[in-house]
C-alpha cells in the first residue's frame, strides 16, 4: 500500500483507506522518492527528530513534521472509508490542515494515532528492529480506540 509523491503540487497521496504508519508509509516512502532520479529537487515533504540515546537502553521517541510551512499535504484517497494515521506526525506550522480532502464526493475519516510516550527502548543487544518486526508490531497494536482523535472529514 504505497503512498505516492507529487513534488510539483506537494502532495503525497494515499491509495486506499486503511492503515498507515508514518515512520514506515509515509516519511520512509518518501526517502526512497527523493533518491529517486531528480526527486530532490523538490522541496523537503518532513522534518524529524528523535532517535537520540539518552542511555540505560532508551531513545527519545521518533517525531514526524509535515513541511505544511512549504506547501506539503495528505491526500485523502479516493474511495469511502476510514484512514488511520499512527505515529507521532504533526505540521510543521502549528494549526495548518495536514490534509486535503478527496475529490468526487467520497467520504473518509482521517484519524491519528499518536503515542504519549516520549522515550522508547531499545533491544536489549543494542540491534533495532526488522522492518518486518515493526511493520507485526504497529498491526498488533491497533484497537478501535486508535480511531479517537478526528483530524478530517472529507465531504
Amino acid at each position: 500500500m504505497a503512498v505516492t509523491f507529487d513534488g510539483i503540487n506537494k502532495q503525497i497521496i494515499l491509495p486506499s483507506t486503511g492503515s498507515y504508519s508514518v515512520q514506515i508509509d509515509l516519511y520512509g516512502d518518501w526517502k526512497e522518492w527523493v533518491a529517486l532520479t531528480d526527486n530532490a529537487k523538490f522541496f523537503p515533504a518532513f522534518d524529524t527528530t528523535g532517535g537520540d540515546d539518552v542511555g540505560s537502553g532508551e531513545e527519545i521517541s521518533p517525531y514526524f513534521f509535515l513541511r505544511t510551512d512549504l506547501g506539503w499535504q495528505i491526500k485523502a484517497p479516493e474511495q469511502d472509508g476510514d484512514v488511520i494515521i499512527r505515529g507521532n506526525l504533526f505540521p510543521r506550522v502549528a494549526g495548518q490542515s495536514m490534509f486535503l480532502p478527496s475529490t468526487g464526493g467520497f467520504t473518509v475519516l482521517i484519524s491519528q494515532n499518536v503515542s504519549a510516550q516520549s522515550l522508547t527502548r531499545t533491544s536489549a543487544n543494542g540491534g533495532g528492529l526488522s522492518i518486518v518486526d515493526v511493520k507485526r508490531a504497529i498491526r498488533q497494536s491497533i484497537s478501535p480506540k486508535d480511531k479517537a482523535v478526528i483530524m478530517n472529514k472529507a465531504r
